[in-house]
């Protein structure tokens, strides 16, 4: 990393923030004419001019505003770096970034990371809420070391280590008619239902155990809606805008406005599953992969 370049960008950045050369200069600690010679030396080095002089201060060229973001994103990875250095310096063990979908949050979340945090409490873990799709891109990034996710196959280099089986419920507005109908309820019943669904991309195993299932009982699934997460086909369905098939997971969480019928069969989902990318393992993956062997052996 070319920390001239880091340090630069966080002056253009103070200029452009404050919208004046002398306020930025101010919050930076330096004299103005310094400021002035290091946006100058960054705008030849990149090719564009970055800021323009106004009446009143100064503000982003039509250049500079195209690489704002993209700025900030630098500037931000080079405070994260330096933040952790200090924390290695200090002794201190690298932080744990873990992914997790919602429905794994009550179940297996906290016993995973009570259990980490006991064996390395000098360690900071750190959670993320997101979907599969999105859970299995920060891994292949090394944006998080380790996800809990729902995912029946691996895909290298990611790794997979299953924690428990899982079946589809029926989450139904409040006051539905089949909620007075047969319990356990047949798959079957909800052919005609406006069904709220993910989309594939969100989280293909999902889907397609949802799909299978609606298969197997003989139809295809009515979709009226797709919606962006677990969390809104729960609220979609309070509302009364219609039904869904979820992760029994996500039945515990008791929503208000949303019953839960279990379903003939049973209906088999897709399991919460631990994984990692085989070409980051570290000390921290291989301390979760014991803690999964011990905490959730393999069903038999």
């Amino acid at each position: 990393m070319d920390f001239r370049l880091v340090r630069r960008l966080g002056h253009f950045l103070a200029v452009a923030e404050e919208g004046h050369f002398g306020r930025a200069a101010a919050r930076l600690g330096i004299s103005q004419p310094p400021l002035t010679a290091q946006i100058q030396a960054l705008e030849r080095e990149l090719g564009v001019r970055l800021l323009e002089r106004t009446g009143k201060g100064a503000r982003p060229t039509r250049e500079g505003e195209a690489l704002l973001p993209l700025a900030r994103r630098i500037a931000g990875h080079a405070a994260d770096l330096e933040s952790l250095a200090r924390e290695l310096r200090a002794g201190r063990s690298a932080p744990v970034a873990l992914a997790c979908v919602t429905s794994a949050l009550f179940d297996y979340l906290p016993p995973l990371v009570r259990a980490m945090q006991a064996a390395r409490p000098e360690a900071a873990i750190g959670v993320r809420e997101m979907d599969t799709a999105d859970a299995m891109e920060a891994l292949r990034r090394g944006e998080v070391d380790l996800a809990l996710l729902r995912a029946d196959r691996e895909v290298p280099p990611i790794r997979l280590r299953p924690l428990g089986e899982d079946r589809l419920v029926a989450a139904l507005p409040e006051g539905h008619p089949l909620l007075g109908g047969p319990d356990p309820l047949p798959l079957a019943l909800l052919a005609e239902a406006p069904m709220l669904v993910l989309p594939r991309a969100i989280s293909p195993a999902y889907s397609d155990a949802m799909t299978a299932a609606c298969r197997a009982a003989g139809f295809a699934p009515h979709a009226v809606r797709e919606v962006g997460s677990a969390m809104a086909q729960l609220g979609f369905v309070a509302a009364g805008l219609g039904v869904a098939l979820v992760s029994e997971g996500m039945a515990r969480l008791k929503p208000p406005g949303v019953a839960f019928r279990v379903l003939a069969g049973p209906v088999r989902g897709v399991g919460v599953a631990l994984a990692w990318n085989a070409e980051r393992e570290s000390e921290a993956t291989r301390l979760a992969i014991g803690i999964a062997e011990a905490r959730f052996p393999p069903a038999r």
